[in-house]
């Protein structure tokens, strides 16, 4: 009823003030009287809200992603530390039996003390060149000793037992000769040690600082 009032009154005053108007240029005077401020109020304030509030509904499902990531992560922060400490376990395992530069001379010592423990004669004693590989370095050390074929034995037995690794590679046994009543034989062989370098791990931090 009101609106019906307001049109009249509308039309009332475009009447005397203006141009007599057919119904039409009435009515569609009056749509557009009504629509502009619409118009104005989607396009100044409702779509500007709408953006914001669909921005922040974005945000929202981007901090609920982040914030399950983080609960995800709490969860299996044991299971990570258990790893690591795993790892770290392994590695320093790894250090015990590939001894650092500074260990090599007492780990060829050790050898040393036990052929002359096992009664063998040392007749030379020589290092090679190291052999670099991914984390670690083949060090050969040739040997040639004398002794009983049994005394052999229990050298090669005692330096499987040690705690640092020494491979045993190319043995030749020869020259037998009868001493003190015993047959004692020259014998040569290779044996290979190893030391920890660590060189792939530093290569691996390199290459991240390189990228930083």
């Amino acid at each position: 009823m009101a609106t019906s009032n307001s049109a009249s009154t509308f039309d009332t005053f475009l009447e005397e003030k203006y141009i007599p108007l057919s119904t039409k240029a009435k009515v569609g005077i009056v749509i557009v009287a009504v629509l502009i401020p619409v118009a104005l109020f989607y396009f100044l304030y409702f779509k500007t809200e709408a953006q914001k509030i669909d921005n922040l509904n974005r945000q929202i499902v981007s901090a609920r992603k982040d914030l399950n990531r983080a609960r995800k992560a709490a969860r299996n922060l044991p299971r990570y530390k258990a790893e690591i400490e795993k790892t770290r376990k392994e590695f320093q395992e790894a250090a015990v039996v590939l001894p650092k530069t500074k260990e090599i001379p007492n780990l060829l010592r050790s050898i040393s003390d036990l052929g002359k423990g096992a009664g063998l004669d040392f007749l030379s004693f020589k290092p090679g060149a190291e052999k670099q590989k991914d984390f670690y370095a083949e060090i050969p050390v040739d040997i040639s000793i004398r002794g009983p074929y049994h005394n052999m034995g229990f050298f090669l037995d005692q330096v499987s037992k040690l705690n640092r690794i020494v491979s045993v590679n190319n043995i030749t046994m020869g020259s037998p000769r009868k001493e003190g009543g015993e047959m004692l034989l020259s014998s040569k062989c290779r044996l290979v040690t190893y030391r920890f370098t660590n060189t792939q791990a530093k290569k691996s931090g390199k290459k991240k600082k390189k990228k930083r």
